[in-house]
């Protein structure tokens, strides 16, 4: 939509993960190394966590892409597997037709390839995504063939890379966490490389001009962001819409507060739990007498607002009408916190 507007020929800012506009800031980059020298490290076992978009599956997008030299890649990025399917699949990856769908049939055929690629001198590294997802069996079968031992050393090397939980999951299975040579977690970039990111994904989409995102707008993008990757692609994203759709070259700070919510959908709930904490602290309290608060307050201030502007209405019609007598009106009783009715003159 709006690349010919800012003179862009590749959009800068998409949520998909493209290995080539990666910002490799200094955690991307130890997380690149650890991952490289797992692939060819004889012990090579590494677990990758961080959140969601923070740059997992791009990092291993790349690693793969420059990966050289003689080795066999399983990568596995499907993991909602029941017990037998991640056996499945890894013969299927290996370029292998499952003879028989056993579990037990699936390994020997496993550790059959293995042997055979450790005694071509092949190394096979088993790389999975979204991790997470795998089921303590799953983690535990990885732990087996990760444990399977050749001339060499270990037949596989495994990079394992998920959310935050996966560490978890690794560490509660004590002999599958004594196999892991580095455990290494993906944060949020800083600010400074938030400014440094955007640059550089607008960079590398052939911007040219003038800096599009001030600092007081990349402030305010870490700060709801908190740095994560994709959250900034779409705030910056939605961002540029907005000044392509009014015509305007420069991106203003202010579209956040209206893009937020589309973009994030975190509107605030007006119920949070520490405020249901102290209603429930409230009704547990010894009865007294205190002011008004939450709902009761605000129709108590409604009806406020609602009997003040009657009272102007009626003194503009006695003003209007000076020789009418007021008529009797209808009592239907007022809170005692709110002010009667006047009648309107004297």
């Amino acid at each position: 939509m709006y690349l010919e507007f800012f003179g862009l020929h590749r959009h800068p800012f998409r949520i998909t993960p493209e290995d080539d506009f990666i910002y490799m800031s200094q955690q991307h980059s130890r997380a690149y190394v650890y991952m490289s020298s797992a692939i060819w490290s004889s012990e090579g076992f590494v677990v990758i966590s961080g959140e969601i978009g923070s740059g997992k599956t791009t990092l291993l997008k790349k690693t793969i892409r420059n990966l050289e030299g003689n080795l066999k890649l399983l990568n596995i990025s499907y993991t909602n597997l029941e017990s037998r399917d991640l056996f499945g699949l890894i013969l299927r990856k290996a370029g292998l037709k499952v003879e028989d769908e056993s579990k037990v049939a699936m390994l020997f055929q496993i550790t059959d390839y293995l042997e055979q690629m450790a005694s071509a001198g092949t190394p096979v590294v088993l790389t999975i995504d979204e991790a997470q997802n795998l089921t303590r069996e799953n983690l535990e079968d990885v732990r087996m063939l990760a444990g399977m031992e050749s001339m060499g050393g270990p037949s596989m090397r495994v990079i394992l890379l998920g959310q935050p939980e996966l560490k978890q999951a690794v560490l509660d299975i004590p002999q599958l966490a004594q196999r892991v040579k580095l455990f290494f977690h993906l944060e949020g970039l800083s600010l400074a490389e938030t400014a440094e990111y955007i640059d550089y994904r607008l960079l590398v989409s052939g911007h040219g001009g003038n800096k599009l995102f001030d600092g007081d707008t990349v402030r305010e993008i870490h700060k709801l962001s908190k740095g994560i990757p994709r959250l900034i692609n779409k705030l910056c994203d939605g961002m540029m819409m907005c000044a392509y759709s009014e015509d305007r070259p420069f991106i203003d700070p202010h579209d956040l507060k209206s893009i937020r919510k589309d973009l994030l959908g975190d509107e605030l709930s007006p119920t949070t739990p520490k405020t249901a904490e102290l209603r429930k602290q409230e009704l547990s309290a010894p009865e007294q007498k205190r002011e008004p608060t939450g709902e009761m307050a605000g129709i108590a201030n409604a009806l406020m607002r609602m009997a003040e502007a009657l009272e102007r209405i009626d003194n503009r019609l006695a003003n209007t009408f000076p020789e009418e007598q007021p008529s009797k009106r209808q009592s239907f009783g007022t809170p005692d916190n709110v002010k009667p009715l006047s009648p309107g003159r004297k």
